[in-house]
């Protein structure tokens, strides 16, 4: 397949026409009325269009195929923290240290698998791609907090050595999210953080447009 290619067009590599979303980041969170790229990225000095595609779109379409043919930009973003509280995976009882660590690799394995069709989705169009940690919870109740953020790093870890490996750009996202205000809820980021994320995704996309070749991480 030949990558989708913006020479030609007439426009800066760098400009942000068409970000598609892989992932389902923006599913749980309220951005209020109207589009959704007005809630993001409020009065842009260009038109731009937002596409989300979450993982049953992408592998059952067959990777690349489920991609717009007018992308411009690619994100990998998943909500990881609201992932993990919902499937229960921290409620459940274990025998052991040994036992609680192996059904956390067995799901970061599951959750690997898709993250890794992903990122084979993205670089077949050869478009200028950035992939985002998981968003931590922020609990009110240290223990609570502790667990989930421990659970985290070892998803985290496998984001982290696949963007690596596919010299992806990264938007450390843990760093990025470090104030109450960013948060709606325990697990839920709130309007301020979500444009927070946006505003560095963008700053990162814009970058790796105009100077590719190197993996770099934002935060």
């Amino acid at each position: 397949m030949t990558p989708n290619s913006q020479q030609g067009s007439g426009t800066p590599p760098d400009l942000i026409r068409h970000l598609v979303l892989l992932g389902d980041a923006l599913q749980n969170i309220n951005l209020g009325e109207g589009p959704t790229e007005s809630a993001l990225v409020p009065r842009p000095r260009n038109p731009w269009k937002l596409t989300v595609l979450q993982a049953p779109q992408v592998l059952q379409q067959g990777r690349v195929r489920a991609i717009p043919a007018d992308a411009s930009h690619i994100g990998i973003c998943i909500d990881g923290g609201w992932a993990i509280e919902t499937s229960g995976l921290l409620q459940v009882g274990t025998q052991s240290v040994r036992d609680a660590l192996d059904r956390l690799a067995t799901a970061a394995d599951e959750f690997e698998n898709i993250f890794v069709r992903f990122i084979a989705a993205a670089t077949e169009t050869g478009l200028p791609t950035i992939v985002c940690t998981l968003v931590p919870a922020r609990y009110l109740e240290p223990s609570q907090h502790r667990v989930a953020a421990t659970a985290l790093a070892i998803f985290n870890d496998r984001i982290l050595r696949r963007a690596f490996a596919a010299r992806l750009s990264i938007v450390e996202l843990r760093l990025v999210c470090d104030e109450d205000g960013d948060y709606a809820s325990e697990t839920l980021l709130s309007r301020a953080g979500v444009r927070k994320v946006a505003n560095v995704a963008r700053s990162a996309l814009y970058e790796i447009s105009r100077e590719p070749g190197r993996t770099r991480v934002y935060f």
